[in-house]
C-alpha cells in the first residue's frame, strides 16, 4: 500500500505538467455526476471515498490486491453511454397506458353519463349526467293515419280533409279595408261553398275573397243566406276541387272525438281536437235573433273559425263550427251548427236563394220564467219591448209592456217555445194569443193576429 502510494507520488513529481494540466481541467456541468452517481454520490465523491478506504484499508496480499476502476474513474470530464433504447421504452409503455386509461374512461362516459365519476366519488352512483338520444321521425305507416276500426288518426284526418276547408276574407270601402275573416267548407267539384251568415252578412260589401288551402284566391258571391240559423252558401267560378264528405249528426256520441278546420285569426288551415262535450244544444246565436241546434265542444273554436268544418273521426263533416262562449270565467266551451239542422236550410238556399215560408211575429221581447217574474213583479212569459208596425201584431191590441202568456193554447217562456210552435206554420195563418196588460190586475186577455212572410221576426231583446 505504501508502495502504491508512493508511486502515486512519484507520478506527480515525474509528471508535473500532467497533474497541472489534470487541474486546469474544466469544471464538469454536473451532467456526468448525475449520470454516474451511484448510491447517492457524484463521481468526485466517489473518488474521494476510493482513496479514503485505500490509505485506512489493512495491506493485502499481493495476490488477493486487484483494483478495478471504473473506466470514468480518471476522465471525469467524459460522459457515459446513455441508455438510449431503455428510456424510449419506457416512455412509450407510458403512452400506451394513459391512452388505454382515457379510452376506458370514454367507454364508460358513453355508458354511465358524462358524471359517472363524479357520481361514483361522492357515493351517488344512482345519478348520472343524462344526454337523451333524438332520432329523425320514420316514414308514417298506414297504422299511424288509419286506426285499425278504419278511423282516422288526426294526422291522417288532417291530411285527408284539408284541402276541403277554405278561409272567407271580406273587404270594404273599394277592396282596401279587410272588413272580417272566418272559414268555409266545399260542397261541390265546382265551387259552392258553405259558410255561416254572419261572415258575410256586413253591410257594403263590394269584394269577398275564398282561399283554398294552396293558397289560391277566388272572388265570391252570394248565393242566399238565412241569419235565422246563420248559414250561407257561396260560389266561386273554380273547377276540380275537393268537396267535403257530410255525414249524420244524429249519430254522433257523447265524447265522441272530433277535430276542427279553420281560420281563427286569420291563421289558415288551423287544427283542433277535443270530444263532444254536449249534444241538442239549443243556442242563441249572438250574431243572429234565432236559437239553433248545436253541437257542444271542448276545441278551440275563435273568431275566424265560423263557417268552418267540424269532422268526426271518419273524416266527415257533422258540424259546422259557429261560435265560442266568450267569457272570463268559461273556457273549452264551443259550438257548432248539427249538420242535420242544417241540410233542409242548404237546399233551400241552394234552390231558391233564402229560405221560403218562414213566418215573421214583428215583436221584440224579454224572456221571463216562473222564477224570474217575481223577483222583477211582473209575470211569466214574453215581456214586450217592442213591435214591428208593418206586422199584424201591432193591430192586435197588445202594446209594449204587455206579457205574451200563451199562443195557439200553450204557455209560452222562451224563444225556444216559440220556435217549436212556428216550425209547422206559414205565412198568411192566424195565430191565437193570451197576454196581460201592464195596468191590469193580472187578467188575461185574448186575441189573434196573422203571421208575416220574413225569415227575421223575433228579435229577444239583450
Amino acid at each position: 500500500m505504501d508502495n502504491f502510494e508512493s508511486e502515486l507520488k512519484n507520478d506527480s513529481q515525474e509528471n508535473p505538467q500532467d497533474d497541472q494540466s489534470k487541474e486546469e481541467l474544466p469544471e464538469t456541468d454536473g451532467k456526468n455526476d448525475d449520470i454516474a452517481a451511484d448510491n447517492g454520490f457524484s463521481r468526485s465523491e466517489r473518488r474521494q471515498n476510493v482513496f479514503f478506504a485505500l490509505q485506512n484499508a489493512e495491506k493485502p496480499s499481493e495476490a488477493s490486491c486487484k483494483i478495478v476502476f471504473p473506466e470514468d474513474f480518471f476522465w471525469p470530464d467524459r460522459p457515459l453511454k446513455k441508455e438510449v433504447g431503455k428510456g424510449k421504452m419506457i416512455l412509450a409503455v407510458t403512452l400506451t397506458a394513459v391512452a388505454v386509461l382515457l379510452l376506458t374512461m370514454l367507454g364508460l362516459s358513453m355508458t354511465l353519463g358524462k358524471g359517472w365519476l363524479k357520481n361514483a366519488l361522492s357515493g351517488k352512483d344512482k345519478l348520472i349526467e343524462f344526454t337523451l338520444p333524438l332520432n329523425d321521425r320514420p316514414q308514417p305507416t298506414d297504422q299511424e293515419l288509419v286506426r285499425e276500426d278504419g278511423r282516422y288518426t288526426v294526422q291522417g284526418l288532417v291530411e285527408q280533409v284539408s284541402d276541403s276547408v277554405v278561409s272567407i276574407v271580406t273587404f270594404s270601402f273599394d277592396n282596401q279595408i279587410m272588413q272580417g275573416q272566418g272559414s268555409g267548407i266545399i260542397m261541390s267539384q265546382d265551387g259552392y261553398i258553405l259558410t255561416n251568415a254572419h261572415v258575410v252578412n256586413q253591410k257594403d260589401l263590394p269584394e269577398i275573397k275564398v282561399v283554398l288551402n294552396d293558397k289560391t284566391e277566388y272572388n265570391a258571391v252570394v248565393i242566399g243566406k238565412d241569419t235565422r240559423s246563420d248559414i250561407a252558401v257561396l260560389k266561386i267560378e273554380a273547377t276540380g276541387l275537393k268537396p267535403a264528405v257530410f255525414g249524420r249528426s244524429d249519430q254522433a256520441k257523447l265524447g265522441e272525438e272530433i277535430v276542427v278546420i279553420g281560420c281563427p285569426a286569420g291563421l289558415e288551415g288551423s287544427v283542433s281536437e277535443g270530444v263532444i262535450s254536449g249534444l241538442d244544444r239549443d243556442i242563441h246565436m249572438s250574431e243572429n235573433d234565432a236559437r239553433t241546434r248545436c253541437i257542444q265542444i271542448d276545441a278551440a273554436v275563435n273568431p275566424g273559425n265560423s263557417g268552418g268544418a267540424l269532422f268526426n273521426m271518419w273524416g266527415q263533416v257533422i258540424g259546422i263550427t259557429t261560435s265560442k262562449l266568450s267569457s272570463t270565467e268559461y273556457y273549452g266551451i264551443g259550438f257548432a251548427i248539427e249538420i242535420n239542422e242544417a241540410r233542409p236550410i242548404i237546399e233551400a238556399i241552394m234552390e231558391y236563394g233564402c229560405v221560403p215560408g218562414q213566418v215573421r211575429i214583428g215583436v221584440t221581447f224579454y224572456e221571463i220564467d216562473e222564477e224570474t217574474a217575481p223577483q222583477l213583479n211582473t209575470y211569466p212569459g214574453l215581456y214586450v219591448v217592442e213591435l214591428d208596425p208593418d206586422c199584424d201584431i201591432s193591430n192586435s191590441g197588445i202594446k209594449s209592456g204587455d206579457t205574451i202568456t200563451e199562443m195557439d193554447g200553450v204557455k209560452v217562456r222562451s224563444k225556444k217555445d216559440v220556435d217549436e210552435l212556428l216550425k209547422d206554420k206559414k205565412p198568411g195563418e192566424s195565430i191565437k194569443v193570451k197576454y196581460i196588460q201592464s195596468d191590469s190586475d193580472g187578467s188575461e186577455l185574448s186575441t189573434e193576429f196573422k203571421l208575416m212572410d220574413d225569415s227575421k221576426s223575433l228579435v229577444p231583446a239583450e
